[in-house]
């Protein structure tokens, strides 16, 4: 491994957790993890709705202060006595704070992707209040020129298992014989003071008829641990997701424990693989033209359809937030996305001289690294996208060269790009 790929390994370590904005101690952080919703039944799982249901609460209502604080509440119901809380916070685009019930629950410098807080041992049965308190980006303005949203942050009560599926991704590789390998990964956490073992079911549906391929796993976890399990199944080539083919198959999950079933799963998996080479796109080995059309990340479900329906399905989003609802509709209908994270320093002008531009500013490191990790494990699990942008008009330097780095270090099967960076190494596309 070369110096800079150790570097890119410590700084993504020591930055994965957000800048509290408090020197109250905040309940355990969460970390990223795409939205994961867990449901009480099949069918729920089936359905996939956002509305209020047995195991997540959205808070909708919200009370505004003077001080610009939302004021809201949850019930925390007799049923979750034995399971986790979280809270969930998307969209708030400003530095914010979370309270329940006057306790610190978290916090963030970044507000513009989502993040999760373990409030399990600050709420208690029944009623809950939950205070968010919008900070202005007054720290960060220097790396936020771009316009924000209108719309009121979103919050999200969920609650599971003890012993809980933490998150899933899946991959995909080509096969022969028409055939596509389907990979999965599992990974489970126990959250008990004891050994726990997770029976995990499975089944792949071609459409609602067919099923392809289903069984079941046994995680072995130990107190407080967390592991990985893996499946892969075979699918027909023929539902290869690619440009304007939004195509995917059922994934269904059930996880049992101790004879009970405690929460269920349903996902749209789009397989599709993706290399990059020489500045070419390969999607499932073809050669694609990609020819970047820039949109807001403010844009609308509506504003993306339009810009598909006029023949457009390259989409760079620049720097900020992009929905979930947004990038689910781009995997319907075979986009090929880019998004960018939220840094965009051109107020500050070109120069990397101290007092210049924050992208060569040490002090700005954690919070680069912090925003692209934050991109990159939020929307990992959207096939639409298929490249990662550092930054918009942000000069050069060292908080952007770890940002590339810490990207690396993790995997990330996208290429990275930068192409504000004067044709520096830190990215994998040049002009």
């Amino acid at each position: 491994m070369s110096k800079q790929q150790i570097i890119g390994v410590f700084f993504a370590t020591l930055l994965m957790l957000p800048a509290t904005l408090n020197a109250q101690e905040p309940t355990p952080y969460e970390g990223y993890r795409t939205r994961l919703i867990a449901y009480p039944t099949a069918t729920d799982a089936h359905n996939r709705g956002m509305e209020r249901q047995r195991y997540m609460q959205p808070i909708t209502a919200w009370e505004e202060g003077d001080d610009g604080t939302l004021k809201g509440k949850f019930t925390f119901p007799f049923s979750w006595l034995e399971r986790q809380v979280f809270l969930r916070v998307e969209g708030a685009e400003q530095p914010y704070e979370v309270y329940v019930n006057g306790k610190l629950a978290g916090g963030s410098t970044n507000g513009f992707a989502a993040a999760e807080y373990n409030i399990t041992k600050i709420s208690h049965e029944d009623n809950n209040n939950v205070e968010l308190r919008l900070l202005g980006n007054g720290k960060t303005a220097k790396i936020e020129c771009f316009e924000r949203s209108e719309e009121s942050p979103r919050v999200y009560i969920i609650s599971q298992p003890r012993v809980r599926v933490r998150d899933i991704t899946w991959s995909t590789e080509l096969g022969g014989m028409g055939i596509v390998n389907s990979n999965f990964e599992v990974v489970m956490r126990n959250e008990t003071m004891g050994d726990k073992t997770s029976t995990l079911y499975y089944e792949v549906y071609l459409n609602d008829t067919i099923r392809l391929d289903g069984g079941k796993r046994e995680v072995w976890l130990g107190m407080y641990q967390t592991d990985t399990m893996r499946f892969g199944v075979a699918v027909p080539d023929s539902m290869l997701w690619s440009k304007g083919k939004g195509n995917h198959v059922r994934l269904m999950l059930k996880n049992r424990i101790e004879g009970r079933d405690v929460e269920f799963y349903e996902f749209p998996v789009a397989l599709r693989e993706l290399k990059f080479e020489n500045n070419i796109f390969y999607v499932n080995n073809t050669d694609e033209e990609v020819k970047w059309h820039d949109m807001s990340p403010n844009s609308t479900v509506e504003d993306v359809r339009r810009m598909v329906e006029s023949g457009n399905l390259c989409i760079r989003f620049t720097a900020g937030c992009v929905s979930e609802e947004v990038l689910n509709y781009c995997d319907e209908v075979g986009a090929y996305v880019a998004v960018t994270a939220p840094i965009n320093s051109s107020s500050s002008g070109s120069s990397r001289k101290r007092g210049g531009n924050p992208s060569n500013d040490p002090k700005w490191r954690k919070e680069y690294v912090d925003r692209t990790m934050q991109m990159y494990y939020t929307t990992r699990r959207h096939p639409s996208i298929i490249a990662y942008f550092l930054a918009d008009d942000s000069a050069n330097g060292i908080a952007l060269y770890e940002s590339y780095l810490a990207l690396k270090s993790v995997g990330c099967d996208r290429p990275v790009i930068y192409l504000d960076g004067g044709k520096e190494w830190n990215s994998d596309y040049h002009k």
